[in-house]
């Protein structure tokens, strides 16, 4: 079993980055840990390198306490963002050099190189040295290193960022069915959200001091507990209104601060926001989706939802759909568009808002009040 255990694991310097984490990830399951730059994804992986000593905790693999064991007797793979090569080497050394230190053969090193190399489609550069090459295919030089290690854990930190995106999305799909990694725990770090909900068997999503939540790509995106989770899951970015909450009779509203957008909260919500307002806690976090947020015709709309008047800031068409962004009332609004939709800076539109699907969190700790 290569079962990769973290508990209660410390790491800082002037300041805490990894504050007593807890992780579990089983033989076989490919875990992706996504996060916004500098919060502590590479500290987390040098770590269970070994590459880092911990302030406090353990790290197991197999039942194996790895804590105070150095680099070369922990039996784990790790591909650096910076890719780490040998720069007199060859690519096709590069990439042997685990395969050697195992003492093959020269027929196995040979044949597994060439393996990896046709997968990575880096095999008409075996003989060039890192210094011939481009940022791209030092990547997936190092990538290839990592894949014929054979660890008892395989870590991966941003292994494709670096890739042009045909590439990349080739990658992706190949990350589902490698055997080398579906054999062992991978833990998988990355700082794009799509990379995170295609590939990871879980996700953590990654703050200030550890993981704010651990679930399904399914559950994070639909679910999020926090309003972190919420703005780093989707493109574009969440929709974020400040707002306060104020009830009339059995009508429920929240307005938002500074502004004079209006909003009427949908039924499924109004007992725990209404417990809320009742408590003097009128302030809330108000997150929509730009997916449900749409431009409806005058006097249109949308299954009862809630419909506001806005003035186009902003239009990208980006093919399969557009980005509008526009205000409403003080409020800036992202919504997408058909690919055949056109606006044009300054136009009225009207928009039709799901209230149904809002998420609401505290405006003070970040925490969806709506997640028991």
């Amino acid at each position: 079993m290569s079962r990769l255990e973290i508990e209660g694991l410390c790491k800082g310097w002037d300041f805490p980055v990894i504050d007593r984490l807890d992780l579990t990830v089983e033989e076989g399951e490919f875990f992706v840990v996504v996060g916004p730059s500098g919060i502590g994804k590479t500290t987390l992986l040098r770590l269970v390198a070994g590459l880092e000593r911990p302030d406090a905790g353990t790290i197991r693999v197999g039942g194996r306490d790895l804590t105070a064991l150095p680099p070369y007797r922990r039996k784990v793979a790790m591909t650096f963002e910076s890719y780490a090569l040998y720069p007199h080497l060859t690519v096709f050394e590069n990439i042997a050099s685990p395969l050697r230190a195992r003492r093959l053969s020269k027929s196995q090193i040979t044949e597994t190189v060439v393996a990896v190399a046709q997968l990575l489609r880096i095999e008409q550069l075996l003989n060039r040295r890192p210094g011939e090459i481009s940022g791209g295919q030092k990547q997936r030089t190092a990538l290839g290193r990592t894949l014929v290690a054979q660890p008892d854990v395989f870590l991966l930190d941003e292994p494709i960022s670096h890739l042009d995106a045909k590439i990349r999305h080739e990658l992706r799909l190949q990350f589902h069915t490698l055997e080398e990694l579906r054999s062992v725990a991978t833990l998988y770090v990355t700082h794009d959200y799509a990379e995170a909900l295609s590939l990871g068997d879980r996700i953590g999503v990654m703050g200030h001091g550890g993981l704010v939540q651990v679930g399904s790509a399914r559950e994070l995106f639909q679910q999020p507990q926090h309003l972190l989770v919420a703005q780093h899951l989707g493109q574009p970015s969440i929709n974020v209104v400040e707002a306060s909450l104020a009830s009339s009779g059995d009508d429920l509203k929240f307005t938002a601060e500074g502004a004079s957008l209006t909003l009427p909260v949908a039924g499924p919500h109004r007992s725990v926001l209404s417990g809320l307002s009742g408590r003097g806690a009128g302030r809330i976090t108000v997150g929509i989706r730009p997916q449900h947020v749409q431009v409806v015709a005058n006097g249109e709309t949308a299954n009862g939802d809630a419909v506001v008047d806005a003035t186009v800031s902003i239009y990208e068409a980006l093919g399969a759909a557009g980005i509008l962004v526009a205000e409403s009332g003080g409020v800036r609004l992202t919504a997408l568009t058909p690919p055949n939709a056109v606006f044009q800076h300054g136009e009225p539109v009207r928009l039709s808002l799901r209230n149904e699907t809002f998420l609401y969190f505290d405006a003070d700790s970040g925490r969806n009040v709506m997640v028991a």
